[in-house]
């Protein structure tokens, strides 16, 4: 092991990441989406791109085996293990925004701020902060194109490894939703394990 950070519920954290190694993301206590962004260390402008890896992909989830495109259309990890296979390339991240303007609570934690935070040593502002790839969200599209969620099917210790192939800064989000029942009944924590291959 190489390091394990705790991302509390609510809360966001990042990590770095050599080219070769692996990062385990786990949904320790279940049902508990975790988005997830990163980007070139080297470059912060490059990022995980979902829309580029849903048109190379040619679906809206990963799955074992498959490659994740940065913006610049170059893979950024492969997916090599995954206990869930649910996981969301379509929906944002939630933000100050939403809360406001849906609830009426402009202070509520949301993962877009949590995102932000965790990389703001890193020069990047909200601004430029990428749409996420979220880990273990429920997610699907109907036959007339509708898009639905439900409550993630996340067990305790369900988890996705990722292999870096670029030196990387991986950062989530313990989704803070509590508003719907994406995340079950209450909010979680995630964990990041990272280690050599």
């Amino acid at each position: 092991m190489v390091s394990e950070i705790i991302i509390p519920a609510r809360g966001g954290r990042s990590v770095t990441l050599k080219a070769g190694q692996l990062l385990e993301i786990t949904n320790v206590e279940g049902q508990q989406i975790c988005d997830f962004v990163a980007f070139n260390v080297n470059d912060v402008s490059e990022f995980l791109s979902p829309s580029h890896t849903r048109a190379f992909l040619r679906r809206a989830t990963p799955k074992v085996g498959d490659q994740l495109l940065s913006v610049r259309r170059r893979p950024m990890f492969e997916m090599i293990a995954d206990t869930l296979g649910q996981h969301d390339m379509l929906i944002p991240a939630c933000d100050a925004d939403f809360y406001r303007l849906r609830f009426g609570e402009p202070d509520h934690p949301s993962c877009r701020t949590n995102l932000a935070n965790a990389v703001s040593d890193y020069g990047i502002s909200e601004a430029f902060l990428p749409d996420p790839v979220n880990f273990f969200q429920n997610t699907s599209v109907g036959s007339d194109g509708s898009i639905s969620t439900g409550p993630s099917s996340a067990k305790p210790g369900d988890h996705v490894v990722l292999r870096a192939f670029i030196d990387m800064i991986a950062v989530g989000s313990a989704c803070p939703m509590d508003r719907y029942g994406i995340n079950g009944d209450r909010i979680t924590d995630i964990a990041f394990s990272v280690r050599d291959a």
